[in-house]
């Protein structure tokens, strides 16, 4: 036989050790390679030689006298080999035959001695860092075979998080490996092996546990969620595929799960990998010594279900949102928000767009309207001016007002502050929101409470220059601090608690809390409720000045929180008030307030430097006020201002706080002063603002100018997501918290909580039953499984049912505790399955009667019969029970070649759908069919 590229060939008649082809000699030693099987790369011209590469991973040029086409008698057991010559098409379709013929395939797979070595050194160092673990005893015969127990490690090494010995190691060219063969079988698995492959499992890394080594690896506990969760696991599951790196074998043996089936040996030498029909067999496996396994599972799609009528009370549905309880009583609501943010934002809801899902970046070179920075512009800092010329001017028209509006004469209104003309407007588009409106407050007062939070006010640098437009006797009231808030009040005929408050960078969230302790106090003088206001207006270059003097801002013009860039803060100007009443949280209401608290660094380091135990301490105060656990936070944002030491130090804080529970998932962290810069007195609020918006999407806001994370965070070990894009919530109502530190040591934190009521994935609607009924199927708690020994097929679940098939109908019913229930809706099982069975096809132009089968001598429920084959060497066949068509069992697909196909039936089928035989002309087959109950297989070989 003419050799050729791809061939694999045996070596002999060589006279001496074979050297590697030129640059692999220092890798690999001269070898005798006599009796050697390898596969042809190419014919070298040159020399007159093939290029062959051996199964030990070897290159070596050996003359073609040297060489014969290897017979399978020579393969020892190997049905393939996967080489770098190998034609995946090729192998693919031969591979499929091989599974569908016998239900299992051997394949050699070529690796060198150094990369069999360097997995093996990898794996070590993972043991060595305790990487490794034991699977649950009742999960082992599923993933490890009958009889087996092995320490494992589930690995993905196509992750960005895997571990750089593994990033670094074959064990990803390996991982590789079983995903190219995946991509191999799928064109041909659902014709030849009746499924689809829909997608493979991460890779196991599997080895014997030692002698002394059963107290390192106990075996893990079972919950009922990883019960389910494995069940489903196994009915998906069609084909196992292991590949033994080494150093040394085992043995196999594949146990079939079919009555009549043949047990077969098969060698687990190293380098070799084989694949398994999880229909057809078992298996058990005992590796000699330390041997090393990789493992994955090729799965079919899961099941697609779609709901039919529902029945019955619908209303209470509306409890069948998932996630975190509301905070306990008495709740604080939100009942109104409003907001002028950076980039153009006017509202919440263009807030969420721009910050939710635009990630936009508010900040701009300071516009000209406000002064000509190019005269305080001083990047080297030699005439005392700013060393940035960027900030986020978020209010066009900073100085407009609505004067008539608020009943305010145009000449006390030139003397009044911006602050004072943007905290009217904004406050009171709040206070409408939550129902209250300026004629009807004029006729009846109201105890509502108005708290501003604001650390500097740079009209009272500019007002010694404005005489002339100060208002005259105006002026006085128009440029006070105090006046901010008490003007409010005083133009809606608000007579609760008006205060400004200034605790630097904190003042916002500090209002806030002081306006949940108004509330909160019915005894004396009850409030109805609070508006609570926090702005930053930049109207002069004086601040900048004076904060680049400090070296308080960043550099580059922005918040780069938490990237290894940060270098200070940048400006922000915003203003934006949320309306609070004490009342139950209901359909009015935007969310809750779960709980604030406020305290004082003390004695630090320095008046100015943050206290991360202080911060920790609000912290801890606010879980205990709303009485909920730190794994029920699902997104923190964070003050985060973008500096290099003030990020990790927060962090750090709350992480202690957030560790103290375990996780079910990460947290996602984010700061809005990547979007809109540092709001200062307002930033507070403008956190609270986006924590509302957050949880009434149940999502997470991506962070801006995030590439390196700040190399000071300390996050390893920690579930935790700075999130660089807009991310999910896994439940449909979240918590999330905000924290604000003033520089002079004052720290303030805030939970807002709320259900999914922004997105259709929250939405309940009494006049969509089918999707409020959706809803609570997503949110009901894990199914009972009961385990009755190692075989999955006697374990019942009262959940969704793994073993269901197209077209089965479940009753699915839903207890008022969220509680569900899968029982199969038998109305459509067949009256008979048929009492005497016949075979019917193109060997006997499908007669149902005249090729009988036989009931088998000592197996219930076992059928035989035989077909001999034309002179085609093919025929196609179905089962028929007692000669009626509509009892007809048949593949799911057409003429197919599969023994593992999913069966149909008893029902009427076409032609078309009938299971193909192949062979020789002449050739008698053995069928063999099994029926118990609900049970059917089909299977055949040559009758000998």
């Amino acid at each position: 036989m003419e050799l050729a590229v791809g061939m694999i060939v045996e070596v002999s008649g060589l006279a001496g050790d074979v050297k590697p082809v030129p640059g692999m000699e220092g890798a690999i030693a001269p070898m005798n390679l006599n009796g050697a099987k390898a596969q042809l790369i190419e014919y070298d011209k040159d020399s007159g030689k093939w290029i062959a590469g051996t199964f030990g991973g070897a290159l070596i040029a050996v003359a073609e006298k040297h060489l014969a086409p290897a017979s399978s008698d020579d393969m020892d057991g190997i049905d393939f080999v996967m080489g770098p010559k190998s034609d995946p098409t090729v192998v693919g379709e031969q591979l499929s035959d091989a599974l569908a013929d016998k239900g299992f395939a051997t394949v050699k797979i070529v690796v060198s001695e150094a990369d069999t070595a360097a997995m093996l050194e990898a794996t070590k160092l993972l043991e060595d860092d305790e990487q490794f673990g034991r699977l649950a005893v009742e999960f082992e015969p599923g993933y490890l075979g009958r009889g087996a127990g092995a320490k494992v490690l589930h690995l993905d090494p196509q992750s960005e998080s895997v571990p750089r010995v593994v990033a670094d190691s074959p064990l990803k060219v390996m991982d590789n490996n079983f995903s190219a063969v995946s991509s191999m079988l799928a064109p041909y698995s659902n014709e030849k092996l009746g499924f689809d492959i829909y997608s493979r499992t991460s890779m196991l890394l599997r080895m014997p546990i030692g002698d002394h080594e059963e107290e390192k690896y106990p075996p893990a506990e079972v919950d009922e969620a990883e019960a389910e969760s494995y069940l489903h696991l196994m009915y998906r599951r069609q084909l196992t595929v292991l590949q033994f790196v080494g150093p040394e074998g085992g043995s196999m043996k594949l146990l079939p799960k079919r009555a009549g089936g043949v047990e077969y040996s098969v060698k687990a030498d190293p380098n070799t990998m084989v694949l398994i029909s999880s229909s057809l067999y078992d298996y058990s496996y005992e590796p000699l010594g330390a041997s090393l396994t990789l493992q994955t599972f090729f799965l079919q799609a899961p099941a697609v279900w779609e709901v039919g009528e529902v029945q019955g009370d619908v209303a209470s549905l509306s409890a069948a949102r998932s996630g975190p309880p509301a905070p306990k009583d008495p709740q604080i609501s939100v009942m109104s928000m409003y907001c002028r943010y950076g980039g153009g934002v006017n509202g919440r809801e263009h807030y969420w767009a721009a910050a939710g899902k635009a990630g936009i970046d508010g900040a701009t070179e300071v516009p000209t309207q406000r002064w000509d920075n190019s005269v305080y512009f001083d990047p080297d800092m030699t005439r005392g001016g700013t060393y940035t010329k960027h900030g986020t001017f978020g209010i066009d028209g900073v100085d407009m007002f609505d004067c008539k509006f608020f009943d305010i004469s145009p000449a006390e209104a030139r003397g009044m502050a911006p602050t004072q003309r943007q905290v009217m407007e904004v406050s009171y588009m709040a206070l409408a929101g939550a129902g209250f409106d300026k004629k009807q407050l004029q006729r009846k007062s109201e105890n509502i409470g108005h708290f501003v939070g604001i650390d500097k006010d740079d009209w009272l640098q500019m007002a010694p220059t404005l005489n002339e437009e100060s208002g005259g006797s105006f002026g006085a009231a128009g440029a006070a601090d105090a006046i901010t808030a008490n003007r409010f009040s005083f133009s809606l005929n608000l007579k609760g608690a008006s205060m400004q408050i200034d605790t630097a960078c904190s003042s916002g969230l500090v209002c806030i809390h002081v306006s949940k302790l108004h509330l909160r106090m019915q005894e004396w003088d009850p409030m109805p409720a609070s508006i609570v206001n926090g702005l930053n207006l930049m109207l002069h270059p004086g601040a900048y000045i004076g904060c680049s003097a400090a070296n308080m801002l960043s550099h580059e013009g922005r918040c780069f929180t938490f990237n290894a860039t940060a270098d200070g803060y940048e400006r922000g100007e915003l203003c934006g008030a949320i309306a609070f009443k004490q009342k139950p949280f209901d359909d009015e209401a935007f969310n809750c307030l779960a709980g604030t608290q406020a305290n004082q660094d003390g004695r630090s380091a320095s008046l100015t430097a943050p206290n991360g135990p202080a911060q920790e301490r609000c912290l801890q105060a606010v879980l205990r006020e709303s009485g909920m656990s730190p794994s029920e936070i699902d997104i923190f944002e964070c003050h985060g201002t973008g500096t290099s030491l003030g990020d990790p130090i927060e962090i750090g804080s709350f992480r202690k706080v957030m560790s103290i529970t375990e996780r079910k998932d990460p947290l996602y962290i984010a700061s809005s002063k990547s979007n809109i810069c540092h709001g200062e007195g307002g930033a507070g609020v403008a956190g609270f603002f986006k924590c509302c918006m957050q949880t009434q999407h149940c999502e997470s806001s991506p962070n801006l100018h995030l590439k390196i994370l700040n190399p000071h965070l300390d996050l390893d070990g920690f579930p935790c997501q700075p999130l660089t894009e807009t991310n999910t919530c896994r439940e449909m109502a979240a918590y999330c918290g905000v924290s604000s530190f003033g520089f002079g040591g004052t720290n303030a934190h805030g939970e807002a909580w709320a259900p999914n009521t922004a997105t259709t994935r929250g939405g309940v609607n009494e006049k969509d039953p089918t999707r409020a009924f959706q809803m609570k199927l997503m949110a009901a708690p894990p199914a009972d499984i009961t385990i009755n020994g190692d075989e999955i097929e006697d374990w019942e679940t009262t959940g969704m049912d793994p073993r269901a098939e197209p077209g089965d109908e479940y009753m699915v019913r839903v207890g008022t505790d969220g509680v569900v229930e899968w029982e199969k809706y038998d109305a459509d099982l067949p009256d008979s399955y048929g009492d005497e069975f016949f075979i019917q096809g193109t060997f006997n132009d499908w007669s149902s009667s005249e090729t009988p089968m036989e009931r088998h001598s000592s197996i219930p429920g076992l059928w035989e019969g035989r077909i001999t084959l034309g002179s085609s060497g093919a025929e196609e066949f179905q089962v028929i029970g007692d000669s009626d068509p509509e009892l007809v069992y048949s593949p799911k697909t057409e003429k197919s070649t599969s023994k593992a196909a999913a069966i149909k039936g008893p029902a009427t089928s076409g032609k078309e759908f009938s299971w193909l035989v192949r062979g020789s002309p002449g050739d008698v087959f053995l069928v063999e069919f099994f029926l118990q109950d609900e049970t059917k297989s089909i299977s055949w070989r040559l009758d000998e």
